[in-house]
């Protein structure tokens, strides 16, 4: 895979997600007031947690591809370790919290895993972008 491919490839995961870590956000606020109007409007959603359990299967491998790549790319361990941070409190809310019949914990718990998510994923996009500028501008410098 060329560096410039490889970039592209993460730029995209890192934008995607962020657009699901907004999605969750704003999911895990609005969904108690939505909840509420869909049986006067005689609509029925998938339930809260499965919600989250569901999207979890796309937010883990996008993270793990993204940062992942990432780190390769600017080596700042802090990021990976913060998307770790941030999926594992996502898993937590998500299986844990609501077991315990914790909702009002389970909904902090779950905002700020996907706020520390989102924050991984814009740090990586920017050292990402950074890493790539430097890339191009050595090469330039030295003729290759």
């Amino acid at each position: 895979m060329s560096l410039g491919s490889s970039s592209n490839v993460t730029d995209k995961l890192d934008k995607a997600a962020v657009i699901l870590s907004g999605i969750c956000l704003v999911h895990c606020l609005a969904f108690p007031l939505l909840i509420a109007l869909f049986p006067v409007f005689g609509f029925s959603f998938v339930s809260h947690t499965t919600f989250h359990q569901i999207i979890l299967v796309v937010v883990v491998p996008t993270t793990a591809i993204a940062l992942g790549m990432g780190y390769w790319r600017h080596r700042h361990a802090l990021v990976p370790a913060l998307g770790v941070a941030g999926v594992f409190m996502l898993v937590v809310a998500a299986f844990g919290m609501h077991a315990l019949g914790a909702e009002s914990v389970e909904r902090a718990v779950t905002v700020a895993g996907g706020l520390l998510l989102a924050a991984a994923h814009i740090q990586n996009y920017r050292l990402t972008r950074s890493s790539h500028a430097c890339h191009h501008e050595r090469a330039h410098v030295s003729g290759v």
